[in-house]
């Protein structure tokens, strides 16, 4: 019988020239085990380890990622974190924005706004540094949801209704890191904002990956041979958001 956690404890492993989040998971087990999550190291010690023994499976642990991440800079791009900066230009849906951020002494809360293509985050002087891009990026990409939503709609719409004829409840936009896109039984489509700084031949190819869920609920071959009669060439999308899809985040 599967024995459960006993608890888990959270650090940042330091590598040579990049921070990696890490749940270290205390184990009823014989040895230490690491695998890399999305966007964390998971490491699982035995719950009876010294704190000597806990620091050498924690140095292993750190050693088997950096070697791990080295063999693939791919699979490494979505461990370093984006930064933002004042000033620099954000290319979203083939405009170029221009953003600015203040940091705020007397502030508790982050926001931003959108003038035109200016967009200003106004973050906490109190938020750690560490997490402040992390924040810009969730302000960002809420932001852009906002600005981009009615046309990504507009899309979808254009594509059902010459395809698919299918109907359609809702469409959303959402800072998901997990997918590209989902479709629930009752018509719900969510794309993840993501999409928004990808080429449009990509989110297409998502939208009409979504639409086609609601013919068929699952990965079937007739779920794909529908996709590739509307988008022959869809294996040219799947193959470049394997090859590039984690480079596109907030």
């Amino acid at each position: 019988m599967h024995k459960p956690n006993i608890y888990k404890e959270y650090q940042k492993l330091i590598l040579p020239d990049f921070e990696i989040p890490v749940e270290i998971h205390h184990e009823h087990r014989r040895s230490a085990r690491v695998s890399l999550a999305h966007q964390k190291a998971i490491v699982r010690i035995p719950i009876l380890c010294s704190a000597s023994q806990k620091e050498q499976h924690i140095n292993w642990a750190r050693n088997w990622i950096y070697k791990k991440l080295t063999q693939d800079p791919q699979a490494r791009i979505k461990y370093v974190p984006r930064t933002y900066e004042d000033n620099t230009t954000l290319r979203v849906r083939n405009t170029d924005f221009t953003l600015s951020i203040e940091y705020c002494p007397n502030s508790a809360a982050a926001s931003g706004k959108r003038v035109g293509t200016h967009i200003k985050l106004l973050i906490p002087e109190s938020c750690p540094p560490f997490q402040r891009s992390d924040l810009a990026g969730k302000l960002l990409s809420k932001i852009m949801a906002a600005t981009y939503l009615k046309g990504v709609r507009n899309r979808v719409e254009e594509i059902n209704q010459r395809f698919f004829q299918k109907k359609i409840n809702k469409v959303s936009l959402r800072n998901n890191s997990s997918n590209w896109g989902s479709c629930s039984t009752s018509g719900n489509i969510s794309l993840s904002t993501r999409l928004l700084l990808c080429p449009d031949h990509i989110l297409d190819y998502i939208i009409v990956h979504e639409l086609a869920h609601l013919v068929h609920h699952n990965h079937s071959s007739r779920f794909w041979d529908l996709v590739a009669s509307v988008m022959p060439d869809y294996e040219e999308a799947e193959n470049w958001l394997k090859k590039h899809g984690e480079q596109h985040r907030w």
